[in-house]
């Protein structure tokens, strides 16, 4: 884990993606794994690439699993009340925003 205590304390430590693949059980960061990532609506910390935030995992994680309703306004998750546009449906199968 990127060591980001000595600049931000109070701030959990960020991980790269090959950490996270490798605590995902993954061999590596391979097709498989950014998949997996997309599905269930993980994103790297903003403006950096292969930089993750271990509470963002862990709540996309528990989330997926139902043991958390998603959070409000969250992406990738589809509000019941409000279907989504056409599109919006297509900018989700290609992988857009």
């Amino acid at each position: 884990m990127l060591d980001t205590s000595s600049f931000n304390p109070g701030f959990p430590p960020l991980m790269t993606g090959a950490e996270l693949a490798e605590k995902m059980r993954y061999s590596g960061v391979t097709s498989a794994f950014r998949q997996s990532l997309k599905m269930l609506g993980i994103t790297p910390v903003p403006g950096r690439h292969d930089i993750y935030d271990p509470l963002l995992v862990r709540h996309r994680l528990n989330v997926a699993q139902g043991m958390l309703p998603p959070a409000p306004g969250a992406s990738g998750v589809a509000n019941a009340d409000k279907p989504l546009s056409k599109t919006q449906q297509r900018r989700n199968r290609n992988g857009k925003k």
